[in-house]
């Protein structure tokens, strides 16, 4: 059974509400492209998406941020008493 915190519950509901949003906007955009496609005189894929673009930006590492090293030294200090404890689970021993 899967229990949660209230802060875990309030993020997964955070979350599906965004995904819900995501959904909204991405619908919006179809919208407006499939109403492009339809309307323009000569449509052309690239003015709705164009892959190449979206690849060169994808390999682009220009755009990343440094990280902000006071940050990770408070992350760092905050998961230092965490510790993830893993377990093998045999064939043999499975229930």
């Amino acid at each position: 059974m899967l229990e949660l915190t209230l802060v875990e519950y309030e993020a997964a509901l955070r979350g599906m509400q965004l995904r819900t949003i995501d959904q909204y906007e991405f619908m919006a955009k179809s919208a407006m492209a499939n109403r492009y496609a339809h309307h323009a005189k000569h449509a052309n894929e690239r003015k709705i998406f164009d892959k190449n673009k979206a690849l060169r930006s994808l390999n682009h590492h220009g755009n990343q941020k440094t990280p902000n090293k006071q940050m990770l030294q408070q992350a760092n200090k905050a998961l230092s008493d965490y510790q993830v404890k893993f377990t093998v689970e045999d064939e043999e021993n499975k229930v």
